[in-house]
């Protein structure tokens, strides 16, 4: 005798009513004979459009055959494709209250939960949204059944999807291969392994993911430039966000992120090329003429970067981020008098910005005047911000400055376990300790200077490293 599961998966291999009907045994026919009918009624009324039919004809068929639990996982199913979430998540819970073990059931509530988890406020907390996709998860793993029947893609697919939500990445990752090798061209299902690779920490196989359909679906060139980006690879990235550009070819956002690639691939010329072409392109954008300011600086060509910078700070007084990059070009220049008034001037205006009091602060640190007044910028900064780790770092500098290495020390070794990467702030704290006569702890400090962000003079730090190792007790 054929169960109501077997008899679900044959009808919807669409085989034909009789058959199905002759192939029951005589007791199944006698207690289920109306049930499915109405059940034949209503796929082929939904086939033709007439949803209210069908439902008429699926509820014929529960109350024909009311402890059938895959009717009522029909009926869920049946208003899941129409979007009714809510009647779908009600005669699901139907179903499993009938049958716990039912597939469809389960595989509709996950589905409900997922839609529920996707339509959250980003405000929602963190711990709501991971329960909710929890209860998604819990139903769509029962869903799965027995994998020797094959692979459901979508479960799988929206199992990887929430398996990122509650910061799971190798299960992420397991899901959505099995999504992936059986629709290797879905740029879709690609661009969610690529995040879960990512989110694993394996930047070289997110690249890969992406890189192989690359030619053929360029719209993930530029989600594919970030990883390359973050795998070192700028050369490739800046390419990627060029192919990118082909498509969007008015984003300023792709504009910015190429021009960053190549900068920090140190070729200078060509980002100064970018942004120029890209300020030219949208000139109420101020990040271009400060990109491009920077960029002829670094070819070592300071006068034309600031006559370039100059107009648009001008024009733009109270804009923090051109006011400090102008700054920033004076004190590179050797114009730190210039420098200076540039950040007081604008102080004057925008007294309560962190960033220029921080900005000030570290100025006349760095030249080792007005010590006094530098702490007190640096301590406004912090009071907007507290625990800014640059905003220590400048902090700590400033007590470094004035003598106080134990002061020092209290600030920068905080800003550089929160910034393991920067090699000035791990340059400062070595000489922090150095004052403190703790040759090893510098060594150590001076040693992660050396293996940071290379924004240091490497020369000068392994001479320090040198003379440290001569005043260690043999």
């Amino acid at each position: 005798m054929l169960t109501h599961v077997t008899l679900t998966h044959a009808l919807r291999r669409s085989v034909p009513a009789a058959l199905l009907l002759l192939c029951m045994g005589t007791t199944a026919l006698a207690q289920t004979q109306d049930a499915y009918f109405e059940f034949l009624m209503a796929r082929r009324l939904e086939a033709q459009g007439d949803h209210a039919g069908a439902l008429e004809a699926l509820e014929r068929a529960a109350a024909a055959d009311p402890a059938s639990a895959e009717v009522r996982a029909e009926i869920a199913s049946f208003q899941l494709r129409r979007d009714d979430r809510d009647e779908a998540e009600r005669e699901a819970l139907r179903a499993l209250r009938l049958d716990d073990a039912n597939l469809e059931a389960h595989r509709v509530l996950g589905m409900v939960y997922a839609a529920a988890v996707d339509a959250m406020n980003p405000r929602t907390s963190r711990a709501q949204v991971t329960a909710r996709a929890r209860e998604a998860i819990t139903h769509l793993e029962r869903a799965m059944g027995d994998a020797a029947l094959g692979i459901d893609i979508q479960i799988q697919y929206s199992l990887g999807r929430l398996y990122l939500r509650t910061r799971e990445p190798e299960k992420a990752v397991d899901a959505l291969l099995r999504v992936v090798n059986q629709n290797p061209t879905s740029a879709q299902a690609r661009l969610t392994l690529a995040q879960a690779y990512a989110s694993a920490d394996d930047i070289a196989n997110a690249v890969a993911t992406l890189d192989i359909i690359v030619d053929d679906e360029p719209r993930v060139a530029s989600t594919l430039a970030q990883y390359q980006e973050r795998a070192g690879l700028l050369k490739e990235a800046a390419a990627s966000y060029t192919r990118a550009l082909a498509i969007e070819p008015t984003s300023r956002g792709l504009k910015f992120r190429r021009i960053a690639a190549v900068f920090n691939d140190r070729e200078f010329a060509q980002a100064a090329a970018f942004a120029e072409e890209a300020q030219t392109q949208h000139p109420d954008d101020l990040r271009f003429p400060r990109l491009w300011a920077r960029a002829v600086f670094e070819t070592g060509d300071p006068g034309r970067a600031l006559t370039i910078l100059e107009p648009t700070a001008r024009a733009h007084p109270n804009d923090s981020a051109t006011q400090l990059a102008l700054a920033d070009l004076y004190d590179d220049s050797g114009r730190d008098g210039e420098a200076e008034r540039t950040l007081r001037r604008y102080l004057a205006a925008e007294p309560a910005d962190s960033r220029a009091l921080n900005h000030l602060g570290y100025l006349l640190a760095n030249r080792g005047r007005a010590l006094d007044e530098a702490v007190r910028l640096v301590e406004r900064a912090l009071v907007a911000e507290p625990g800014n780790p640059s905003y220590l770092d400048s902090l700590g500098w400033v007590h470094f400055q004035r003598g106080d290495y134990g002061a020092a020390e209290k600030y920068l070794s905080p800003a550089a376990e929160q910034l393991p990467r920067n090699a000035v702030v791990h340059d400062h704290l070595g000489d922090a300790l150095a004052g403190q006569g703790r040759w090893l702890d510098a060594i150590a400090a001076w040693t992660q200077a050396l293996a940071g962000d290379g924004r240091i003079d490497r020369g000068v730090v392994e001479k320090k490293v040198q003379d440290a190792r001569s005043k260690i007790p043999r």
